[in-house]
């Protein structure tokens, strides 16, 4: 399952961090819009990179624009106006230093992961409480 999908299951608690690092510096409407294409490309080298982060810049706001054409055929005024902001917003900020929007977007995937992982631990916990459990049952009945 993608990641995006993932984080869009998670308890309140979860989804309560994960709302506190999306803001203007990368909006959530984009990460939910163009979840796949981003979870596809390699943000951790870009932050590292300045003509590899000037390409995925250039392709998120051709992305973007993708976005806007079919919301446009869809008449979907409210996500229009939104993903417009939003397209001029990342290319003001971020047209000069086009690293530091890849720094940012790495960030947010991996505090998704760390979230991912923390709502995963209790889960993990019980599942091997359960295992070890049942073997002591399992050994207690063999005996």
């Amino acid at each position: 399952m993608a990641q995006w999908s993932q984080v869009q299951q998670l308890e309140q608690r979860f989804l309560e961090q994960v709302d506190q690092f999306y803001d203007d510096t990368f909006p959530m409407e984009v990460r939910h819009q163009l979840a796949s294409w981003i979870e596809s490309q390699d943000w951790d080298a870009a932050s590292n990179s300045d003509s590899l982060a000037t390409i995925l810049l250039q392709n998120l706001m051709i992305q973007i624009e993708d976005q806007l054409n079919r919301v446009s055929q869809e008449k979907n005024l409210l996500l229009r106006h939104n993903l417009k902001r939003i397209k001029q917003l990342l290319l003001g900020k971020y047209h000069g230093n086009p690293m530091h929007m890849a720094m940012i977007v790495s960030n947010c995937l991996r505090e998704e992961r760390r979230i991912l992982a923390a709502a995963s631990m209790p889960m993990q916990v019980c599942a091997e409480y359960l295992c070890t459990l049942i073997y002591f049952i399992y050994s207690i009945c063999k005996m």
